[in-house]
């Protein structure tokens, strides 16, 4: 979805709540991330941040509660920014898998899906989010070898914030910020992880390293 089609459907849907009535919630993140304070990795890793994960809006009606835009991809590429400065002393950033001038071990973001949930749909003194993310793994000649789903989760309390907007704005911060640990904690623990960046270490022709 490029930058002016996102930009139209959220007009769009915007127009929409207004004919109809329903009160609308927007919410954008547009916020820094501190490093993770882990060992980095000596691998060389490529960072592949498309529009897909940067133009990433969640759009949901709830009953008697109106509309809600979360676009949590503005914030993504400082995320990754941030994630890959802290936990890789050689990375690097492109726009797309296809870019032939890749020469490393490729990761690709991925969110799959958002939800959230207000205080008063779950009468409780919290907002939240739950996000999951996909990570796909590509090879020294970008193929996908596999896909490793990360599971985030965030969460505000009401009595802190002013309104849905600022409640679920802090609750997705805390989500993106989770699913920044998450990855550091068990990236080096990972079996699937260590599969993939033995993708990268020089073997002889019989095969041994």
């Amino acid at each position: 979805m490029n930058k002016w089609h996102r930009i139209k459907m959220l007009h769009c849907f915007l127009t929409t709540a207004v004919v109809t009535g329903c009160a609308s919630t927007q919410v954008s993140l547009e916020t820094d991330f501190p490093s993770p304070l882990v060992e980095k990795q000596s691998t060389r890793i490529a960072f592949i941040i498309n529009e897909s994960l940067t133009d990433f809006v969640h759009t949901e009606t709830v009953e008697k509660g109106g509309d809600f835009v979360i676009e949590v991809g503005s914030a993504q590429r400082g995320l990754f920014e941030r994630l890959a400065a802290g936990l890789f002393s050689n990375h690097t950033f492109f726009n797309s898998i296809g870019d032939q001038s890749i020469s490393s071990l490729a990761i690709e973001p991925e969110i799959r899906e958002l939800q959230f949930a207000t205080p008063d749909q779950t009468r409780t003194d919290y907002y939240e989010v739950w996000m999951r993310y996909d990570f796909k793994l590509y090879d020294l000649e970008r193929n996908l070898t596999s896909t490793w789903s990360i599971p985030a989760y965030g969460k505000a309390n009401k009595n802190n914030h002013t309104g849905k907007r600022d409640g679920l704005e802090a609750a997705a911060l805390s989500a993106c910020r989770d699913v920044m640990a998450v990855f550091s904690i068990r990236f080096s623990s990972e079996q699937l992880i260590s599969d993939w960046l033995n993708l990268d270490s020089p073997t002889t022709q019989d095969g041994s390293e």
